[in-house]
C-alpha cells in the first residue's frame, strides 16, 4: 500500500494487466480513461514510426497540468447536451500521445508541422463525405492521410482551418440543411443520415451553432413540410 497527496491535476498511469485499488480519505472527483491493449500499441506505433518504448509511469501524487487541462475539456464535452463523439475522441487521442511522449522510453521522430498533401486532402473530404452516418475517428482518418494521429490533427487543422470535430459538425450540420429544404424525410432519419446521434442531438448542435431548430430551417424555406 502507498499513500501519497493527490493534488489538482495528479495523474496516475496504469500499464496493462496491473490491478490496483484506489481509497480516497475525502471527495475527489477523477475522469478515467482506459486505453485498449491494440489501440494504444496502434496508436504508439504510428507516433513513433514503429520504434519500441515501454511506459515509465511517474511517482504517484505527480502534477500533469497539460493531462488536467485535457481532462477537463473531456468532463466539459461528456456534460454538453450535444457531445460531439469525434472531439472526445481527439481528446483522448491526445491524450493518449502526451502520454506516450511522457511517461515512456522511446526515441521520437521531430515532425516538422505541414498541412495535408493535396492529395491527401482530397481523400480526407471525400472520406469524411461519404461517411457522414458512420461513427469517424482521429485513427481512421490518419490512417487514411497516412500519418501519425497527432500529426494528423495538427496537418488537418492547418489545412481545413478549424479542427477534425468541428469541420465534421460543420458538414454534417450543411447535410442536414440541405436534407431539411429538399426532401420531405423525417428529421430523425435526417439526423441519422448526416451522422448525428438522435433527432435531439441535432437539433441541441444546430440550436447552439446556427440559433434555430431543424423545423424553422424547413419552414424558412417555405417547402410545406413540417417537423
Amino acid at each position: 500500500m502507498h499513500q501519497f497527496n493527490a493534488p489538482v491535476g495528479a495523474l496516475v498511469v496504469n500499464p496493462a494487466d496491473i490491478d490496483r485499488t484506489l481509497r480516497w480519505s475525502g471527495t475527489k472527483r477523477n475522469i478515467a480513461v482506459a486505453f485498449g491493449r491494440n489501440i494504444y500499441a496502434a496508436l504508439a506505433a504510428t507516433e513513433l514510426d514503429g520504434n519500441t518504448w515501454n511506459l515509465r509511469p511517474a511517482k504517484f501524487g505527480h502534477v500533469d497540468l497539460r493531462a488536467l487541462r485535457i481532462g477537463t475539456a473531456m468532463a466539459k464535452e461528456l456534460s454538453s447536451a450535444a457531445i460531439n463523439p469525434i472531439y472526445l475522441d481527439a481528446l483522448i487521442t491526445v491524450l493518449g500521445v502526451h502520454i506516450i511522449r511522457n511517461y515512456s522510453a522511446h526515441t521520437l521522430t521531430k515532425r516538422i508541422q505541414t498541412r495535408l498533401a493535396g492529395h491527401n486532402e482530397k481523400r480526407i473530404r471525400e472520406y469524411i463525405h461519404q461517411n457522414l452516418a458512420e461513427n469517424l475517428t482521429i485513427l481512421s482518418m490518419a490512417s487514411i492521410a497516412q500519418s501519425s494521429p497527432s500529426h494528423f490533427i495538427r496537418a488537418f487543422t492547418l489545412t481545413f482551418g478549424m479542427p477534425p470535430h468541428q469541420y465534421l459538425t460543420k458538414v454534417r450540420l450543411e447535410e442536414a440543411e440541405t436534407l431539411l429544404t429538399q426532401t420531405s424525410l423525417p428529421i430523425f432519419e435526417i439526423a441519422h443520415r448526416s451522422g448525428f446521434s438522435s433527432q435531439s442531438h441535432l437539433t441541441n448542435t444546430m440550436k447552439r451553432l446556427k440559433n434555430l431548430t431543424p423545423g424553422q430551417v424547413r419552414s424558412a424555406c417555405n417547402s410545406g413540410f413540417s417537423e
